[in-house]
């Protein structure tokens, strides 16, 4: 494994005989002004690829930000990126990168004059899997994000669902407000009961993403009913199976649940998990071909 520096790629140009670097006045920097997103790498793919580089575009025009120079051209840019991690990494075949495209340097004050936007790509190692405990948090105790349904880089509101967590010894823990169940801070939840899978709707302030459209697309194909909507706090007591879902770590079954052991993960779910998968793959870009492109 290279090193973290031989792992990042900045769209800013170096300085003679050194690396690029962020400068201090950056606004991405200063006041998290930005938007990003993380693709997951599965043999050799990169996964959902066009997917995610729409959705990057729709939230910088949500924060007023024209994209960075390289990648302007908007039918390249998933192949752009897929360039830079093969170039960063002609050997990977499973991890995860983040694009985030922010604003750069410019005058202090939250107004932002224009100024040119810069890229930030970076490759580290696919998660672990682990044998996921998660809380479900009171009732409006921890804040909502600005623009919930956007990876912004303004991210405490996240950061301190994260911490919610940790504090509580357990791996997640969920977002309510106004008495309805959300998102944890990084990923989706599912569960099922009686055959139907349910999830948050989209309209509610939680972020819906990547997987959370590739497993609603497949969830009928593998026999599962859907319901999506507003659900109380206390829905996930009832649930047989719940799981959590994100472009990094894919699906992630919860084995405890508010101190509550969850029973075993039924077939029908591996079918989904499989289905999931392979339309992942099938919207892809694989990264052998793009290693001697120009990134």
């Amino acid at each position: 494994m290279s090193d973290l520096h031989d792992r990042t790629w900045m769209s800013q140009a170096a300085p003679p005989g050194g690396s690029p670097v962020v400068s201090a006045s950056s606004r991405g920097l200063r006041y998290g002004d930005g938007v990003f997103v993380t693709l997951g790498i599965h043999g050799g793919v990169l996964l959902d690829a066009e997917l995610q580089m729409n959705r990057l575009h729709r939230s910088a025009q949500v924060i007023g930000l024209d994209p960075p120079t390289c990648f302007e051209a908007r039918s390249g840019r998933a192949g752009k990126l897929a360039a830079i991690v093969a170039q960063l990494d002609p050997a990977i075949t499973d991890g995860v990168t983040r694009l985030q495209w922010f604003a750069g340097a410019g005058p202090r004050g939250f107004g932002r004059e224009r100024v040119r936007a810069e890229a930030i790509v970076d490759l580290t190692e696919r998660p672990e899997s682990r044998s996921l405990s998660l809380v479900v948090l009171p009732d409006g105790h921890v804040p909502l994000p600005a623009l919930p349904h956007h990876k912004t880089c303004s991210s405490l509101a996240n950061i301190l669902c994260a911490r919610e967590a940790l504090d509580r010894g357990v791996d997640e823990a969920v977002r309510v407000e106004s008495g309805v169940l959300l998102e944890t801070a990084s990923a989706n939840v599912f569960w099922v009961r009686d055959d139907i899978l349910f999830t948050p709707a989209a309209s509610l302030p939680l972020y819906p993403g990547s997987m959370r459209e590739r497993i609603l697309e497949c969830a009928s194909h593998v026999g599962l009913d859907i319901e999506e909507g507003a659900f109380a706090c206390d829905c996930l007591g009832s649930a047989e199976v719940v799981f959590l879902a994100n472009a990094a770590r894919g699906i992630e079954f919860v084995h405890v649940v508010d101190g509550r052991a969850m029973g075993p993960q039924p077939t029908i779910l591996a079918r989904l998990e499989a289905a999931v998968e392979a339309r992942r793959l099938e919207l892809g870009i694989p990264l052998v071909g793009h290693m001697n492109a120009d990134a």
